[in-house]
């Protein structure tokens, strides 16, 4: 029959924070030092469909994890669809409560959420980027009645990057949209100043950001040819244009630009090839819109 000597069912006594310690031990022994990051654009977080329109990933908080399923990747893992073939590898971490209140500030978020990103930095020998998927606050299943989990379990897939803003000021996290991100090359003329990586830049009539046509994020800024490499484009770049740092002021104008024959993008996108073969093969007369005549 249960103790009477010891009440299992009131926070103030310290059989449950025996247990919560033991729990924040173990996981600080046997874990590794992984980085949350958390969508910092929560305030567009679409309700409804439970997706953000542009998530944005600025802040890193190093935490105490477990890797709870070691032995090989769960999910659905590698499957064909209707959509060909889709790799959905998923990786279990534990994440103790006291360690997440104490390093994540509880204005913005009191639990991890679906959608956040943690970097997990021993797979695959540099580090890999997984979105949060699915959040287990039942795992310990009212350990002592507790009324809060003394940890959560999250349900991780490797995540697919989709032009989302990655700036969190850790060169590996931010390594990740270099190798990932869709950028493209700006050459440039005349002008003053360097640019800053990781910087806004912005095309403008009048000189002002807030009536910009186009802006992007400096990936790499080149003075010897002053090439000036940029990811997360929106709106158009436009020839004989200046384009504006708005941390450093540098200000250059843009020579030329092609957007089909320049993109420096390390996986290998031939959009003009694609663009030459194409006019080859298909006639977009009305006669025939479809085929070559």
């Amino acid at each position: 029959m249960p103790s009477h000597y010891f009440n299992n069912y009131n926070s103030k006594y310290q059989e449950q924070r025996l247990v919560e310690d033991l729990i924040v031990e173990s996981i600080h022994i046997q874990g590794f030092d992984g980085y949350y990051i958390p969508n910092t654009n929560v305030g567009d977080r679409d309700i409804l469909f439970g997706e953000d329109p542009l998530k944005t990933f600025t802040d890193h908080f190093q935490m105490d994890m477990y890797l709870s399923s070691s032995d090989d990747y769960m999910g659905e893992q590698e499957f064909f669809s209707k959509f060909g073939l889709e790799i959905r590898n998923q990786v279990k971490i534990i994440i103790s409560k006291r360690v997440f209140s104490e390093r994540f500030p509880l204005n913005a978020q009191t639990r991890p959420l679906e959608g956040d990103l943690v970097y997990v930095p021993f797979l695959n020998g540099t580090g890999e980027l997984f979105e949060v998927k699915f959040v287990d606050q039942n795992k310990d299943f009212a350990t002592l009645g507790r009324s809060v989990p003394y940890f959560y379990e999250l349900s991780l897939e490797k995540f697919k990057y989709s032009n989302e803003l990655i700036a969190t000021g850790n060169e590996e996290i931010d390594g990740i949209l270099a190798d990932h991100a869709y950028y493209i090359t700006l050459n440039t003329g005349a002008g003053t100043g360097s640019y800053i990586p990781s910087e806004y830049v912005y095309q403008s009539p009048d000189g002002t950001s807030s009536n910009a046509t186009a802006m992007a994020i400096v990936q790499f800024w080149t003075p010897k040819s002053n090439s000036l490499m940029i990811s997360n484009i929106s709106g158009d770049f436009l020839d004989n244009n200046i384009v504006i740092g708005a941390s450093s002021n540098a200000q250059y104008i843009v020579v030329n630009y092609d957007p089909l024959a320049n993109p420096s993008i390390k996986e290998v996108y031939d959009n003009q090839y694609i663009s030459t073969k194409a006019n080859g093969n298909a006639d977009t007369t009305e006669t025939n819109a479809f085929g070559k005549i």
